[in-house]
Order: C-alpha cells, then structure tokens, then sequence
C-alpha cells in the first residue's frame, strides 16, 4: 500500500511509529498518525503544533486514568511502559482505516499519489469517537472546519 505513498507521506507513518514508542504505546493508533502529520512541515499553519498536540493526548490519557479511578500522577511516575522492541507495531484498526482512507480522499481528488495531505484529510474525516478526533477538539479545532480547508487546498494543488 505504502507504494503510492510520497516521502513526506511515508515520513508521517515513520514519525507516527516514532511517536508511538516513544510513549511506551503497543500500537499505532489515530493519535500518532495525527501527530506524525502535524510534524509535516508541508501542513505548516494548519495543523496544531505537536507540543500541543502531545499536550492534548496527555490530558485524555489523564481523564481517562481518573474515570476508573486510578490516580494518573502515581502512573506518570512510573513513566511510559517499556517494551521489548520488535520489529514491527501494529497498526490499530482506526489507523488502518485513516490509511486507506487517505487512498480515497487521493483519489476523490484525482491524484495519483497518496500525500500528508490525503492522510491530514482522512484524520480530519473520522465519524464517531476517536482519539485524534478527541485531540482536536479538546484543542478547540473542529475537524470538519478544518478538513474543509484541507480539501481546499488540496484542490487548488491540483
């Protein structure tokens, strides 16, 4: 799949894969591809910047430690879970979906290529809770405004 992916576009996986284990994380999830793509320097000016971002996942994560009782402080002492390193993380099922995702909003658009661009779309395109969804909105962005732009500009690109 990732052949029709551009080397900023490829680059977003690999810093979404980064993200995750840098946070100790067993799978790539919404969350780091949001925040892989906010990295993009091609974004620049529409995306949230990653310290935000991070910020944002971190207080989701502190919620939801609260709302089952657990003390999110006495876990962050902990830091991070370590894992073994393995040659491969798995994708979650959202991840997977924002991926191919990206496929249909390249082609929607008429493009041969998939981009940070498409992948910023599908993100901005997810129905129901997620993570990345969460993370936008809980810095105020609404993720259909802001794919609104997306396409946009990607349009104008064309």
């Amino acid at each position: 799949m990732f052949e029709r992916f551009t080397k900023d576009a490829r680059l977003v996986v690999t810093h979404a894969v980064e993200e995750a284990e840098s946070r100790g994380d067993t799978r790539i999830g919404t969350e780091h591809l949001l925040i892989g793509v906010a990295r993009s320097p091609s974004l620049e000016g529409l995306m949230p910047d990653v310290e935000s971002l991070r910020a944002a996942l971190d207080r989701m994560d502190r919620e939801a430690l609260a709302s089952v009782g657990l003390d999110p402080e006495l876990i962050e002492l902990a830091g991070p879970a370590r894992h073994r390193k393995t040659a491969h993380i798995p994708f979650t099922s959202g991840a997977k979906d924002i991926l191919k995702g990206a496929l249909r909003a390249a082609l929607d658009l008429g493009h041969r290529y998939i981009g940070v661009e498409h992948i910023a779309i599908a993100l901005t395109a997810i129905q129901g809770p997620d993570r990345a969804t969460g993370m936008l909105r809980g810095l105020d962005l609404d993720p259909d405004a802001l794919r609104a732009v997306l396409l946009r500009q990607a349009r104008q690109a064309s």
